[in-house]
């Protein structure tokens, strides 16, 4: 039997890729985007889903954050603990968002 990639994500990981996705382009912490693909930080917004059910807070996914751009991209004051959480703030609080609509809905 044939085992799928390790970073093939869930079904209901897809909203929280979605955002994911979303802020970390929006940030384009290493001013990538204007000339590299659009999956440039495909591989850190993997990560980055993979480690949001261990996510205990703000300052928890801020420290992730860092390590993942930190192992992926060395380091760089870009991504110091500091400069990653207002990242983390709005990946956390739009989670923290789909969550209660998802909630109100079902």
């Amino acid at each position: 039997m044939a085992r799928r990639g390790k970073n093939m994500l869930k079904r209901g990981n897809m909203e929280h890729y979605r955002i994911v996705k979303e802020v970390i382009d929006n940030w384009d912490p290493k001013p990538f985007l204007h000339y590299t693909p659009e999956d440039e930080y495909d591989p850190e917004i993997r990560m980055i889903v993979e480690l949001l059910p261990t996510v205990t807070s703000v300052e928890n996914l801020a420290v992730r954050i860092h390590e993942v751009f930190v192992k992926m991209f060395s380091v760089d004051e870009v991504f110091a603990i500091p400069n990653c959480f207002p990242i983390a703030l709005e990946i956390y609080s739009k989670i923290k968002d789909l969550k209660s609509e998802n909630q109100t809905s079902n």
